[in-house]
């Protein structure tokens, strides 16, 4: 008896969870929310927003709970760490971004996502090209593909790979990528995290041409880079409100300036640039300071370098580039 005993006392307490439904489905519309929002509204008080829910999850694992509740809150933590890492990398803090999708793999491989699994791996590779480790982030775009089971997952790896290889200079690869990820949108499938999250984790057509733009500038293709920009600023334009990412977009108005300037349009660089430097100060993420910085030296060249309207151009980025969110962070910001 005591042996049964013991086993009723040890299941009862196995039975037993500080977690709650209705505190589950809070996380989750915590994190949709977050999510959801990000696109449009600036990356610090986001994180600040995103700290306080991953923290309220960490409690709770301090806690006991059913082991499928467990799971839960391991999602959770890492569908957040991931929000954390690309909130990081808007903000420059590469390695600050390096360490939270790292956590946010390990949470991944806790609770057992693939969806998670796949974005990880698609954010951990856009963090490695950014930090000009190209061929790191090749294979980690690579990896990510083994886990990518919905078509918005398998379509954003790929684009990524393909972004990849044309900073690698191999048209061959880029083209095969973006072929791959036009047949992909066929699969029917779809994932939790990608498709019912979405918002950061979306991978709709409008951030498809703004990637496939990005590709064909490093490729120095001038007619689809700004064939694919201006489809991705249309898209953007007309969609919903909620769903407009400024971010985004302005990177494909730089993008699609880039074109304008290799077909040797100085008037239509400026036309597409207008929107992106009237961004409020706090919108100013650093990649929008990383591609101006291309444009200038696009300027600067021998086809532009007496012209008026191309120093005042030059003039209004220099002065934009000047003050950007990350800039604005006080000391012990929420990035590290």
């Amino acid at each position: 008896m005591a042996a049964a005993h013991e086993a009723s006392e040890h299941a009862g307490q196995a039975e037993s969870t500080n977690v709650g439904a209705t505190t589950l489905e809070q996380l989750d519309a915590d994190v949709t929310r977050i999510a959801n929002d990000y696109v449009h509204i600036p990356p610090v008080p986001m994180m600040v927003e995103m700290l306080r829910v991953r923290r309220r999850v960490y409690r709770l694992l301090e806690g006991h709970q059913r082991p499928a509740d467990t799971s839960h809150l391991y999602l959770l933590a890492g569908t957040l760490s991931g929000l954390l890492a690309n909130a990081s990398t808007d903000l420059g803090y590469f390695d600050a971004a390096g360490e939270q999708i790292r956590a946010a793999w390990a949470y991944s491989e806790l609770c057992g996502h693939n969806g998670l699994r796949a974005w990880s791996r698609g954010m951990h590779a856009l963090i490695e090209y950014k930090s000009e480790r190209p061929r790191r982030a090749v294979q980690l775009a690579q990896s990510g593909q083994e886990f990518a089971e919905s078509a918005t997952a398998k379509v954003r790896l790929l684009n990524i790979e393909a972004r990849i290889w044309s900073r690698l200079g191999s048209q061959s690869d880029a083209d095969r990528c973006i072929r791959a990820a036009d047949d992909a949108r066929d699969v029917p499938e779809t994932d939790t995290l990608h498709d019912e999250v979405g918002g950061v984790f979306g991978f709709n057509a409008a951030k498809a041409h703004y990637y496939a733009g990005a590709t064909y500038i490093h490729l120095g293709q001038a007619e689809p880079a700004l064939a694919a920009t201006q489809r991705a600023i249309e898209l953007y334009a007309s969609g919903p409100s909620e769903q407009r990412s400024y971010g985004a977009e302005s990177l494909a108005r730089i993008d699609c300036a880039a074109a304008h300037l290799i077909n040797g349009s100085l008037d239509g660089a400026a036309e597409a640039l207008r929107p992106v430097l009237g961004l409020a100060e706090e919108k100013r993420i650093a990649q929008l300071e990383e591609r101006l910085t291309g444009v200038r030296r696009r300027i600067a060249g021998p086809d532009f370098r007496d012209a008026v309207e191309a120093r005042f151009l030059d003039e209004r980025i220099e002065e934009f580039c000047g003050v950007t969110a990350a800039k604005g962070i006080p000391p012990g910001n929420p990035a590290s």
